[in-house]
């Protein structure tokens, strides 16, 4: 960004203070977006003929890393979640029922129901332990853009444990923005089209991730 851009001459400020305020200009650029989205949700804001299907975490919480151990325990880049919307179930190694496929279902396709945008959002699944090589095969068979991993209590716990006025345990889809907030959550017996809804007016009123 050059500095004419800027709504302001910086020839009537100090130089020691324009190298800050283009830094300030800048962030504003990219972190307004993302906090007018989130306000808007908090105010109940609906446009014309929405509604909001999932539940609102007010005030979102920052998460920890999302650190964890892919199920191929191969090294992979912890960056590569960094400024994507993510999509997140948290569940267990020792199965994956009915409930659990249907949410990894319904999240890989409203993923792909987004077009051209569904580069600025990636789904994970975390678990507590290495699954059992059928769940694996299956895993990689139906689910292979999927960010599956062991991640230990701490993280699962900032999931599982934030909305303490609700039912506890696995069993939600959790929505996390691109700054590393945990935003909102639906059950799995959510209809796919409003989870859709919701995650296309926060991609289009946020312009990060």
């Amino acid at each position: 960004m050059s500095a004419q851009t800027l709504p302001f001459k910086l020839s009537v400020i100090p130089p020691q203070w324009r190298q800050r305020l283009i830094l300030l200009f800048v962030i504003a650029c990219f972190v307004l977006p993302l906090a007018i989205a989130w306000l808007l949700l908090a105010d109940n804001w609906r446009p014309s003929g929405a509604a909001q299907h999932g539940e609102l975490l007010n005030p979102a919480r920052p998460l920890p890393d999302l650190r964890f151990v892919p199920i191929d325990e191969r090294p992979w880049d912890q960056t590569v979640l960094q400024g994507h919307w993510l999509m997140v179930y948290v569940g267990t190694a020792a199965q994956c029922n009915a409930p659990c496929r249907t949410s990894l279902y319904d999240m890989r396709q409203v993923r792909l129901a987004l077009g051209k945008e569904l580069v600025r959002v990636k789904t994970v699944l975390l678990l507590d332990g290495m699954p059992n090589a059928e769940l694996r095969q299956w895993l990689a068979t139906e689910h292979a853009d999927m960010l599956t991993g062991v991640a230990d209590a701490e993280i699962r716990n900032a999931f599982l444990q934030a909305f303490v006025e609700a039912e506890q345990g696995s069993g939600w889809i959790y929505l996390v923005d691109p700054l590393g907030n945990l935003l909102m959550r639906y059950p799995t017996t959510v209809k796919p089209g409003g989870m859709l809804k919701d995650l296309k007016r926060l991609l289009r009123l946020s312009k990060i991730g």
